[in-house]
């Protein structure tokens, strides 16, 4: 597989080149070492983030970063969908639409995540019946 360095890849976009695997094989092994290099990179600091908080409160930070994230790739998703559009192309259509709308989604359950870091009122015993 001829995988170009992250320099090479840079200065082929500044020609307005691009770079891209010619096999689902070669492809499937990106994606997979990509996913490895992240869990391999990131995991540890992640656990021993997360090993820290010790209160509901203490995940909000994180979690609206996290949000913000998702939702500028849930932009970039629907701006390559509209893009993938006007090329005609359905099927990367498809599959683009169907992931920004995941992205979407994922955008209001991390809203609700860190809705749910804040303690619900405490009800007094005299007007629960």
């Amino acid at each position: 597989m001829n995988v170009p360095s992250k320099l090479t890849a840079l200065a082929a976009r500044l020609r307005g080149k691009t770079w891209a695997h010619e096999s689902t094989e070669e492809l499937a092994a990106a994606l997979d070492q990509q996913v490895e290099q992240l869990r391999d990179d990131n995991m540890p600091g992640h656990l021993a983030g997360a090993a820290s908080l010790t209160s509901a409160p203490a995940y909000q930070p994180g979690l609206i970063d996290l949000r913000g994230d998702i939702y500028d790739a849930a932009v970039y998703l629907d701006a390559l969908t509209t893009s993938a559009t006007a090329l005609g192309d359905a099927d990367l259509v498809e599959a683009l639409r169907e992931a920004g709308e995941t992205a979407h989604e994922l955008v209001a359950r991390l809203a609700a995540a860190a809705h749910a870091t804040i303690p619900a009122p405490a009800v007094p015993v005299s007007q629960v019946a």
